[in-house]
């Protein structure tokens, strides 16, 4: 297997369905963090790192500021947000590359722009994950949804042997 460097060329983000093309500024996906305990041993102590995940948050920022942009303030109800970005290879052999982030959840901190004569309008916003799907080229390699118990790193349930011993 050859591996060659890639850049982000372009991205989309949808709000419950509704896409706003050409407002994506970035996006920070959710941070995969482990919980750790500290354990001894007769020689020192170590980390154990757990099955289980540290709960998930991203953040996106967009150059655009409207009602559909602040819909997802709203805790109400929770929202579905979809991202797609485009990476190219460099190299030899050029490729173009699909990434698709999904997230379900709530937003958790909303931050609207701050007033600069003449600067781009940035408003971010961060949120709460309780679902979450990566996917290159449309294969699956992270799966994550916490109502459901479901951890999925490229087909393998993390969560499969824990089930198995509760139920």
């Amino acid at each position: 297997m050859q591996f060659t460097p890639q850049a982000f060329t372009g991205g989309n983000v949808f709000i419950d369905g509704i896409g706003a093309l050409g407002v994506l500024k970035t996006f920070e996906p959710p941070k995969l963090e482990y919980d750790i305990i500290e354990a001894s041993a007769s020689i020192g102590k170590y980390e154990k790192v757990l099955p289980s995940l540290k709960p998930l948050s991203c953040k996106i920022t967009l150059s655009d500021i409207n009602e559909m942009l602040i819909a997802p303030l709203s805790t109400l109800i929770p929202k579905v947000i979809y991202i797609k970005k485009n990476m190219t290879s460099t190299g030899i052999s050029q490729q173009d590359i699909q990434i698709i982030a999904t997230m379900g959840g709530v937003v958790k901190i909303g931050e609207l722009p701050q007033f600069e004569m003449l600067k781009e309008v940035e408003f971010s916003f961060e949120m709460a994950v309780y679902s979450f799907s990566y996917q290159v080229n449309k294969k699956p390699l992270i799966m994550y949804d916490i109502e459901n118990s479901i951890y999925m790193v490229n087909g393998i349930d993390q969560f499969a042997n824990i089930r198995k011993n509760i139920t």
